[in-house]
């Protein structure tokens, strides 16, 4: 009986002795681990109703702060609106009919995007006389975010810039999220689509225009 009692709590003593071990292993491999950031993936606000047919306005309204003016085809294509230039008037995918075109949308609240059109400027110098259009689509803002983040840029950004102040066309084209970049080929149909901060590389982008210029002979 007495035996039986110490093998008892030997064994009792073990299995606590190999439980702690094990907690600290646990514990030694999580404060080791590296520590890899949550993708920055902003979700764009759904708008009440996206149907096929929209009010066609050739000539938007510029009141105030806010671009106004629902310009928008009746489906997703190659006349589909991209949005409205920061002089006012509405820019259409098929304005750029026979070019690559690099759609980055984007908000000036979106950490990950003040690095990657940075990026996409030094592309648009790379393939400056190609095909090649880079255009940066702002979602969901006012025209003073617009002005106060290219005024805080260290080099000038020269791609085509437009607003998409109420987020329709971008729903349009299936952007849920900032930061994403649309490839579209020179028929105006996306090629590839990068959702998210780490979607976005600069040296896959090349690539896909590449391609892509490739394929036009």
């Amino acid at each position: 009986m007495f035996v039986s009692q110490i093998s008892f709590r030997i064994r009792t003593l073990g299995m606590g002795i190999v439980a702690t071990a094990a907690a600290a292993l646990v514990a030694s491999c999580v404060s080791t681990a590296p520590k890899y950031p949550a993708p920055v993936v902003a979700p764009l606000p759904e708008p009440a109703q996206v149907t096929k047919a929209y009010p066609v306005e050739r000539s938007p309204a510029v009141v105030g702060e806010e671009l106004k003016g629902g310009v928008l085809p009746d489906t997703a294509g190659p006349g589909a609106l991209l949005g409205i230039s920061l002089n006012g008037t509405p820019v259409y995918l098929s304005d750029y009919h026979g070019k690559v075109v690099v759609a980055s949308y984007w908000a000036s609240w979106c950490p990950p995007c003040w690095t990657e059109l940075p990026q996409l400027e030094d592309i648009r110098t790379e393939y400056n006389g190609r095909a090649v259009e880079i255009i940066a689509i702002n979602v969901g803002e006012v025209r003073s975010a617009i002005d106060s983040f290219l005024q805080q840029q260290q080099k000038p950004l020269r791609f085509t810039i437009v607003s998409d102040r109420a987020g329709q066309a971008s729903v349009i084209h299936g952007v849920k999220a900032v930061p994403s970049t649309l490839i579209f080929d020179a028929e105006g149909k996306v090629s590839k689509r990068y959702a998210g901060a780490f979607g976005f590389n600069a040296q896959r982008i090349r690539s896909d225009i590449d391609t892509l210029l490739s394929h036009r002979g």
